[in-house]
């Protein structure tokens, strides 16, 4: 995915620059960072990498996705989350499927995650009327965004 992107630097510890991805419109989606965590998901399109890096240390909490009857009624647990997301319907958004393997765009949960602009969706979306994922946490590092989309665009295979 392309993104355009807005570079300012800092000087606080060993990080020395932040890059924004920005949509057309100019709104901040996430962040491309120099920590551990997210320089790791460069490497990674798996989901077993996903599951324990991205979901469980952003998602799978006691009350949003842990199990299926949670807030969230989305199960997104290491071993769970391939059955709770590939070819699902959204519950938020009952016209939508949370992952379309081989397409981003068509898959809700890039959307849910605010990897691009909802108006890129296809079809358009809305924003989604919850907030976006996860909520009240900051957006997800650019790196571990791209890692879910490789993932996706790998056909969003049970590995």
């Amino acid at each position: 995915m392309i993104r355009l992107v807005l570079v300012a630097t800092l000087l606080v510890g060993c990080r020395t620059s932040i890059e924004t991805a920005v949509d057309a419109a100019g709104n901040g989606l996430c962040t491309v960072d120099n920590t551990a965590p997210c320089m790791a998901a460069t490497t990674h399109s798996d989901l077993a990498w996903i599951e324990q890096n991205i979901f469980m240390a952003s998602c799978a909490f006691s009350g949003c996705h842990s199990s299926p009857t949670d807030l969230g009624e989305l199960d997104l647990r290491a071993g769970m989350s391939h059955a709770a997301l590939v070819g699902t319907t959204s519950k938020l958004e009952t016209t939508r499927k949370l992952v379309v393997p081989g397409d981003i765009h068509a898959s809700y949960l890039m959307v849910m995650l605010h990897d691009f602009d909802p108006a890129m969706a296809t079809p358009p979306a809305t924003p989604p009327g919850i907030g976006y994922m996860p909520l009240g946490s900051p957006i997800l590092c650019c790196q571990k965004l791209q890692a879910v989309e490789r993932w996706i665009t790998a056909g969003a295979p049970a590995n």
